[in-house]
């Protein structure tokens, strides 16, 4: 049941269709009982099962793609505006390097030898 509701809107939809009931005040309690009840739930009381769940869990948060699709997401996708904004500086300093150089001659300014190719 945790995996169908989700909102009040679900709640609302499975008391209207008889499936569940609602006593409580509104639907919108009756889905936070829902969403929050498998947290104080513990999965099994068989040690033998619960071991290879932790053992399955463990085997699969181990795989090298897995681990990289959590840094990922706690590194990249969680701290994009800041990957934005040095993106944003990056540019500004390459267009201002840009413009600098259309203006001065960078090649004088930084001892690049522009005919080195003429010579080969």
């Amino acid at each position: 049941m945790n995996g169908i509701i989700d909102t009040q809107e679900d709640v609302k939809l499975l008391r209207e269709k008889g499936i569940i009931l609602n006593h409580m005040k509104s639907d919108g309690e009756a889905a936070d009982l829902w969403n929050w009840m498998s947290k104080s739930v513990r999965l099994t009381k068989v040690h033998f099962l619960d071991k290879t769940i932790e053992e399955v869990n463990k085997y699969h948060n181990g795989r090298w793609n897995i681990k990289a699709k959590n840094m990922m997401k706690s590194y990249v996708f969680g701290s994009w505006q800041i990957l934005t904004f040095l993106a944003a500086i990056l540019l500004l300093l390459l267009m201002s390097l840009q413009a600098f150089c259309s203006v001065y001659s960078c090649s004088r300014i930084f001892n690049i030898d522009t005919n080195a190719t003429d010579r080969v």
